[in-house]
């Protein structure tokens, strides 16, 4: 990053796992959705400047310990636009870089989105920061748009949620570092009211990997699901009884087979929002199978 031309644009997403432990491919897939949630959110920050700003994001390097992929901003032309400045490119690309840290910064600094009104001072501080680039004859700068803002930090919270406890992500660049909050969530009445266009129920059988048993009471379980961590209520009293009456034995990484309903909600763009599971019937439980140990004489 020697010239400042050149790098414009220029970030790292950086994903760091515990070695040796867990299913290898969550950090890809992690990795994956990250990088798609980014382009989404360069789009929808770029609107703030001009609609016309089309941008792209390209794969630079990519270095493994953490994964770690070092990506950069590409800005095309700004047609029928009156500018200020004869190189807008790198000006424009540093905006989108100042966007995302800003972006990121403000989730780490929130447990939950419970009302869209929340992300109100997130966007005027976005319109601030495209002011400052001054690159149009006319400063018409406008706010990124809430849905579209919601939609992308929807994104990157369910890229974040295949990880495991001990796993991190963080996004890097010139102007710092700025590290990814897992933990969190967007209410289900803003996901209902602003990102869904459509719920999609079904019941059926599934197999839940188990990852945290609620001994004591009656909330969710914790368990894995399609390589992602999930949480169900488990609606099965009876099985519930018995279970907290230690009759019957669940530990972690057993498996429960078990009836489930499903309640999938899609966003406008046909993508994915949120899954809600509970489970309905316990029909038997599945114990970790451990490998037998053959002795070699």
């Amino acid at each position: 990053m020697t010239n400042e031309k050149q790098d414009y644009g220029v970030f790292e997403l950086v994903v760091g796992f515990k070695k040796d432990f867990g299913d290898p491919s969550r950090v890809f897939k992690s990795m994956t959705g990250l990088i798609e949630a980014v382009q989404s959110l360069d789009k929808h920050l770029s609107y703030s400047i001009s609609s016309n700003v089309k941008t792209t994001v390209v794969l630079h390097d990519i270095q493994t310990g953490s994964l770690k992929a070092k990506l950069r901003n590409i800005v095309e032309d700004l047609p029928d636009e009156a500018l200020k400045q004869a190189e807008f490119r790198p000006l424009i690309g540093h905006f989108l870089v100042k966007a995302k840290h800003m972006v990121i910064d403000w989730c780490s600094n929130k447990n939950e989105i419970t009302n869209k009104t929340e992300i109100k001072q997130l966007q005027n501080d976005i319109k601030q920061l495209a002011e400052k680039t001054d690159i149009k004859q006319i400063p018409a700068y406008v706010e990124p748009d809430t849905e579209s803002l919601l939609i992308d930090i929807n994104s990157v919270r369910n890229s974040l949620a295949i990880l495991e406890a001990d796993d991190y992500a963080t996004f890097e660049s010139k102007e710092g570092i700025s590290k990814f909050n897992k933990e969190m969530k967007i209410s289900a009445e803003i996901i209902q009211e602003y990102l869904t266009r459509e719920k999609i129920v079904s019941t059926g059988e599934k197999i839940f990997k188990v990852k945290k048993p609620d001994y004591l009471g009656f909330s969710m379980w914790a368990f894995k699901y399609q390589g992602k961590s999930i949480e169900a209520k488990i609606l099965d009293e009876k099985w519930l009884s018995s279970f907290h009456k230690r009759d019957v034995q669940v530990l972690p990484g057993d498996s429960v087979r078990a009836i489930v309903r499903e309640e999938v909600s899609y966003g406008f763009n046909n993508e994915v929002i949120q899954s809600h599971y509970e489970i309905v019937e316990i029909l038997n439980i599945l114990p970790l199978s451990v490998p037998e140990q053959k002795l070699l004489f």
